[in-house]
């Protein structure tokens, strides 16, 4: 009896109507928070799955956000409880994680019924990272590239491959050399730039036909993947 006591007393601020109201508005916050993120991804691969999550998550911390309401209590409570689930999946690229912190700062505020700062917040975040999507923020200058490859060391290695800078090269600047396997290489890491109308290919078949030259990688620094 006092627990039925106790739990109509730590609902009873919160109406049926209040609940879908939050519901359906973290709904709309998660969607928009997913829609952002898949326009300002939009040259890149899609996970679907983490789009489906933020719109979950955006919801499912509303459900919580009213479940504890104002107890302390009922948050260790939880905290205790959801301490046993464990994410397998591997977030890797940053800009993941703070979508998802995003699609859960909407659901927080919609769940506590706070409507101004959930929907003021998620429209003026959103709108913000389309226009730093639209400038393109933080984008590198196309054209500059990566450069890594192994070559035998010999007196004459670094003239060799000179010879094909000076003619497919605009600018390059040294970043590292060291020796790998065991000494049998050298592998050398620039940074450049190509010249007009030179191709990541040509320069890449150039270095390949140099003797004793091995694994030719060029990574342009405004993507992420290898050429």
């Amino acid at each position: 009896m006092n627990f039925l006591n106790n739990l109509t007393a730590a609902t009873q601020n919160i109406t049926s109507v209040d609940v879908i109201l939050n519901i359906i508005l973290a709904f709309v916050l998660g969607i928009v928070v997913a829609i952002v993120y898949r326009l300002t991804n939009r040259h890149r691969a899609m996970n679907l799955s983490l789009l489906y999550t933020m719109v979950i998550l955006s919801m499912v911390v509303a459900l919580v956000m009213m479940v504890i309401g104002n107890s302390i209590a009922r948050a260790f409570s939880l905290v205790g409880a959801l301490s046993i689930i464990r994410f397998r999946t591997v977030v890797k690229d940053n800009r993941d994680i703070a979508f998802v912190f995003f699609a859960l700062a909407g659901g927080m505020a919609a769940g506590i019924g706070n409507y101004a700062i959930a929907i003021y917040g998620v429209g003026i975040i959103s709108l913000l990272l389309l226009l730093l999507d639209y400038i393109q923020f933080g984008v590198a200058r196309r054209g500059i590239y990566l450069l890594r490859f192994q070559l035998i060391p010999d007196d004459s290695d670094e003239g060799s491959f000179q010879r094909v800078f000076e003619q497919q090269l605009s600018s390059f600047s040294r970043l590292s050399v060291k020796t790998v396997r065991m000494g049998q290489f050298v592998e050398h890491s620039y940074l450049v730039r190509l010249k007009s109308g030179a191709t990541d290919q040509t320069l890449i078949s150039n270095l390949s036909a140099i003797e004793g030259m091995e694994r030719v990688t060029l990574l342009a620094e405004e993507s992420e993947g290898e050429v």
